[in-house]
């Protein structure tokens, strides 16, 4: 009997053949070429596509995610003012007149229970003298009178800030009739007691 020398039967993949390149190895669209039939061609060749958009749409969204948003604005002061009617209880801190100018005698000005009524754009403040004082808003928490007294002794300007929503501080600065070429400054502090 005739022997035959055995075929080599061709190896699906490159890598399967311990002669095989290094080339041939290495390059995907090579292998599959070898062994693909012209549909299998095509549909390698969509997939390819599709993976090559996936990957530029997901660099595209990285880039996106890069690119620096704009400064978010700074929150505003919280606000402190009191929306409803609301006593307080003030005391002088410290309890010493400050007096700049020519000044004989200190002043000793009224301190205890204020009732503070927020009136929209104004700020009622009714402490012990005989008339309220009205304020105006300067900015978040900070309100102002500057006038006559309530006594009618001389000119006054209070500035109110709320400093939390149970404390503030008052600085009251007056003029008195008598002596127009002084000062009397006091600073008080205040904390919340109650709504009415």
């Amino acid at each position: 009997m005739a022997t035959v020398p055995p075929t080599d039967a061709p190896s699906s993949t490159p890598a399967a053949s311990a002669t095989s390149n290094p080339t041939l190895e290495s390059s995907p669209t090579l292998a599959a070429s070898t062994t693909s039939t012209p549909a299998a061609a095509a549909s390698s060749t969509a997939a390819a596509t599709q993976a090559a958009s996936a990957t530029a749409a997901a660099s595209s969204t990285a880039a996106a995610s890069l690119t620096p948003l704009p400064p978010t604005p700074k929150p505003t002061a919280a606000e402190f003012t009191p929306q409803v009617v609301s006593v307080w209880d003030t005391e002088l801190s410290p309890p010493t007149d400050k007096m700049q100018g020519t000044c004989s005698n200190p002043v000793n000005p009224v301190y205890g229970l204020v009732q503070i009524t927020p009136q929209g754009a104004t700020l009622v403040w009714k402490n012990q003298e005989p008339a309220p004082y009205t304020m105006t808003r300067v900015r978040a928490n900070l309100w102002q009178y500057s006038g006559p007294t309530s006594l009618g002794d001389g000119t006054v300007t209070m500035v109110v800030q709320f400093t939390s929503p149970t404390t503030l501080l008052l600085t009251r600065s007056f003029v008195s009739s008598a002596e127009p070429n002084c000062t009397h400054v006091h600073t008080y502090t205040g904390v919340f007691k109650w709504n009415k």
